[in-house]
């Protein structure tokens, strides 16, 4: 199977064939030749916030190398957005497929463990500025409604953000359909 991709108009194409003993990437005019054996993890995401990818992607985690990261964009030569929701979909659902066979990578969606610390670092920091600015500087209790208010929304929506994006994990063959675009 052979899936193209382009995450900008002014990206070179990038391909994907899969096979029986792995995959082949094409980037830039070079071939990679990555066998499912080393793939030790498969993160999917899908878009819905400023904290996350703005299309479908999955990301290939591989033994003593780079991620390999693809999405569901593509753009055409005039740097039309292309719609391969379906093949999107399938490509993901056979790469599943053929790595369910060899039976040693990880399936995980959500927001990434380095990455999900760091938001909720920033959260705490944020709301520890308002804290402290409350408690060291002696601001008009009637000014103070605002980082009080703003610390309240941050809050909310840092608690929003650590349920809805926490990892968790699925199995190859019962993929969540929040996972892949819609079927058209």
């Amino acid at each position: 199977m052979e899936y193209s991709f382009r995450n900008s108009p002014n990206e070179k194409v990038k391909k994907v064939f899969l096979n029986q003993t792995g995959l082949d990437l094409y980037v830039d005019g070079a071939k990679y030749v990555i066998p499912y054996c080393d793939i030790n993890g498969v993160w999917l995401q899908r878009p819905g916030g400023i904290c996350t990818p703005r299309a479908y992607s999955c990301t290939l985690n591989i033994n003593d190398k780079k991620p390999v990261f693809i999405s569901s964009k593509n753009y055409d030569e005039a740097g039309d957005l292309v719609e391969q929701s379906n093949h999107y979909n399938s490509f993901v659902r056979v790469l599943h497929h053929h790595l369910q066979k060899q039976g040693r990578a990880q399936y995980k969606f959500g927001v990434q463990p380095l990455q999900y610390a760091l938001r909720v670092v920033a959260i705490i920091a944020i709301l520890g500025g308002f804290t402290l600015s409350y408690l060291y500087l002696n601001i008009n209790q009637y000014l103070l409604a605002v980082p009080a208010l703003l610390s309240l929304f941050v809050a909310v929506c840092g608690l929003n953000f650590c349920i809805a994006n926490f990892p968790k994990g699925y199995r190859p063959e019962n993929i969540p359909l929040q996972l892949l675009p819609s079927q058209i």
